[in-house]
């Protein structure tokens, strides 16, 4: 997967190891496609069919928002935080799985993409069966 061109953004299905080597070689194709779109995506542990919800929006883009993922593997979330604590590095790198579950253009309102982050908490349960914590 690292070497494969950007599949699109509805076929992203890739692990936190697999999103590291993509910002580390800073594939144009995926940093063009992701810094130009807003987004709400789930981190979703494998094993355990865990989730987190969350978004990009502002100014950042979906390939900043990641990018900082791929540095920390926790993008600062408590609960994520708490998740790798208590699994270890190698198997959040292997088990977790990053994918897209909506996408908009640069220009859409950013209180747009938060209702439908929330959103995807209640139906994904989230909250009370996953990692978000807010």
């Amino acid at each position: 997967c690292v070497g494969a061109p950007f599949p699109g953004p509805d076929r992203i299905n890739h692990s936190p190891a697999e999103i590291q080597a993509i910002v580390k070689q800073a594939r144009p194709d995926w940093r063009i496609a992701l810094e130009n779109m807003k987004g709400v995506y789930v981190i979703h542990d494998q094993a355990t069919g865990e989730p987190y919800v969350g978004s990009a929006y502002g100014d950042t883009g979906i390939w900043q928002r990641w990018s900082y993922y791929a540095a920390t593997l926790h993008g600062d979330n408590v609960g994520l935080k708490a998740h790798l604590a208590a699994k270890g590095e190698d198997y959040f790198r292997k088990s977790m799985r990053f994918a897209l579950l909506e996408f908009w253009s640069m220009r859409t309102d950013d209180q747009h993409v938060i209702d439908r982050e929330t959103y995807w908490k209640e139906v994904l349960l989230s909250r009370s069966l996953g990692h978000n914590k807010n």
